[in-house]
């Protein structure tokens, strides 16, 4: 994966050194394909398409001529852009499970680097980074949020303060995961609630790993906004899309 043409961040270095280190020390299997000694091999990456400029305007989704999307006409979404990396298909998919399920927070560190570039070409101008956050059940049983370890180099290679603190999900919601376009909704509607003291009259960055349906983010989103912030930038690794619109 080639690195952005800019003089890194001091921390961002020391982060990704000490993950460098960490693969000396206990050689890393590719999230994708499970190739040894590297975390993501250039085969997974070739097989990879990001995204490029023909998608919505506003919420990212994929169209034919890069144009505000038809549901974003109808519903304009309380964010002000909302972006994602590629297609939550193949290698990537296998490797944000990877992340999300088996603890391989190494390869989150990977991702931070075509994040940060789609934070840089867009000419977003955030001022603080934070996560979607887990419920309390969730994140006991899993032991971590694996938006955070997305969004921590991320911030560092942005030179952003992160909070961890900004939003909380102030109820718990069921996972996502089978549930239709309308349950969805239904589910976390009113589940997230900002801290304005963190977020007001902030720009803010609004990190998770995939967006299938947008309801999540539209919800927390608005949490934000409510609370004071000046506007909220959704950004995450992948997003479900029909194939149809991969190919038109």
């Amino acid at each position: 994966m080639t690195l952005t043409a800019v003089k890194r961040p001091i921390l961002y270095q020391i982060y990704h050194s000490a993950w460098l280190a960490v693969d000396w020390l206990f050689p890393p299997t590719c999230g994708g394909c499970g190739t040894f000694g590297e975390r993501w091999c250039l085969a997974c990456q070739n097989q990879t398409k990001p995204f490029g400029e023909s998608v919505c305007s506003f919420c990212g989704y994929p169209t034919h001529d890069g144009q505000k999307c038809s549901a974003c006409k109808a519903t304009p979404p309380p964010f002000t852009a909302m972006r994602s990396w590629a297609p939550y298909n193949g290698p990537l998919r296998k490797s944000l499970h990877r992340i999300k399920y088996s603890q391989d927070l190494g390869m989150a560190e990977v991702f931070a680097i075509p994040l940060a570039d789609i934070v840089t070409q867009s000419q977003w101008r955030p001022d603080l980074v934070t996560t979607i956050p887990l419920g309390r059940d969730r994140q006991k049983e899993r032991g971590y949020n694996q938006a955070n370890w997305l969004a921590r180099p991320l911030a560092y290679r942005l030179s952003l303060p992160m909070s961890l603190n900004a939003l909380v999900r102030v109820r718990e919601t069921r996972s996502q995961v089978g549930l239709s376009a309308r349950e969805r909704w239904t589910n976390v509607e009113g589940a997230f609630q900002a801290e304005s003291k963190i977020v007001k009259n902030h720009s803010v960055l609004l990190v998770d790993d995939i967006i299938t349906t947008g309801a999540t983010m539209q919800h927390a989103s608005k949490a934000l906004l409510e609370a004071g912030a000046a506007s909220v930038f959704c950004l995450t690794v992948a997003r479900a899309v029909l194939q149809d619109s991969l190919e038109n």
